[in-house]
């Protein structure tokens, strides 16, 4: 443990604090400090005790997403149409364009056919 680092070592002591174990494994040289700070690290442990939610929380948090995940998918669904009709009413329009330098086109060359230009 000689080469191990005070993090590392304190790392290992935490790991054993957790499991129940309260003797203290370090190098002689950082005995006297490793002590204080396991010290202070079990007086955290004490205090500060592992907490659950109450069911009741937990049941209303998840009614809470569920309803907020419906609202956005409803608004995304919204989005969605409103897209979908500017699309559709864009390519309507491209459409009506199109389909009207086309009729403009064939009747030019209509024309020139039916009414040959004489010279």
């Amino acid at each position: 443990m000689d080469d191990l680092g005070i993090d590392d070592i304190l790392s290992a002591q935490a790991d054993r604090l957790n499991r129940g174990q309260r003797d203290l494994v370090a190098p002689p040289e950082n005995v006297h400090e490793l002590t204080v700070l396991m010290q202070l690290a079990e007086q955290a442990q004490r205090a500060l005790a592992p907490v659950e939610p109450s069911p009741v929380f937990v049941n209303h948090l998840g009614r809470q997403l569920v309803s907020k995940m419906s609202d956005g998918s409803r608004e995304m669904s919204r989005r969605a149409r409103r897209a979908v009709l500017i699309v559709a009413a864009a390519l309507g329009s491209v459409v009506s364009v199109v389909s009207a330098i086309g009729v403009v086109i064939y009747l030019i060359r209509h024309r020139n056919r039916r009414f040959p230009v004489q010279s």
